[in-house]
């Protein structure tokens, strides 16, 4: 099964960089003939240029955050209706930045799912604990109550949506959960989907936090993960062809 290689650039780039490194990307990656399925998550402000170039390419181009409404009277939101006019085919929700910076709420995440969905927009939906509840062993309960905030109340087609696990405090941070935290985490969560229909066995579960090209393969030796969402390391092309290429 193909794998997914995702980069959230997060606020990071400028307009002429970005478009030099979505080029080396599908250079790269072509050169090196990743078998992936590559997904880059720019800045909104760069999604229609960056769009453009990635068409005849295997690279495809996501938005990092959606509206929770349609269109109308919200100054500075970006509605998914437009994500769709622009041909954008994949949109992060939950992210723990949105979740714990901004202050998103489970109910607004619900929303934007269900935004996304009615546009046919494919969602990434992050779900992770904090370091107080990971010390305090809520990681499981934490999970299950991320995920079955959108699973109980939604009839998901399982080529709609992705989940990415991403404890929050393996974000940026260079640490990374141990072997057994993450075949258990992983386990947990593949159970936990495929309890609400069989047919969301095909879900695929990514994993997010401080992954490098050091870590990369070792990684994605951990059963139940399908692919990897990457922040710092997605910024610099070498490092991000690498991890396409060695896993």
């Amino acid at each position: 099964m193909k794998k997914i290689i995702a980069g959230n650039w997060k606020q990071n780039g400028k307009h002429k960089t970005s478009i030099q490194l979505v080029k080396n990307i599908i250079t790269g990656t072509k050169k090196n003939k990743c078998k992936h399925e590559i997904i880059i998550f720019p800045p909104s402000i760069y999604l229609s240029s960056l769009q453009s170039i990635v068409n005849k390419s295997d690279v495809k181009i996501g938005a990092q955050n959606v509206s929770a409404f349609n269109d109308g009277a919200f100054t500075g939101e970006i509605s998914s209706s437009m994500l769709k006019d622009t041909k954008i085919q994949y949109c992060l929700v939950g992210h723990s930045e949105r979740r714990h910076v901004f202050n998103e709420s489970p109910d607004m995440l619900f929303e934007k799912v269900i935004r996304l969905f009615e546009n046919n927009i494919k969602v990434i939906y992050c779900i992770g604990e904090t370091l107080e509840q990971f010390k305090n062993k809520k990681t499981k309960s934490i999970l299950n109550a991320q995920v079955k905030k959108i699973f109980n109340k939604l009839k998901i087609k399982s080529t709609n949506i992705i989940i990415a696990y991403e404890p929050v405090w393996a974000i940026g941070t260079g640490l990374v959960p141990s072997d057994k935290d993450l075949i258990d985490a992983f386990k947990y969560i593949r159970n936990t989907i495929n309890k609400f229909n069989p047919a969301y066995k095909s879900i695929k579960i990514l994993y997010g936090g401080s992954v490098s090209p050091e870590n990369a393969n070792s990684l994605m030796k951990t059963p139940h993960m399908d692919g990897l969402l990457i922040g710092g390391a997605s910024l610099n092309a070498k490092k991000f062809i690498d991890i396409c290429s060695t896993i």
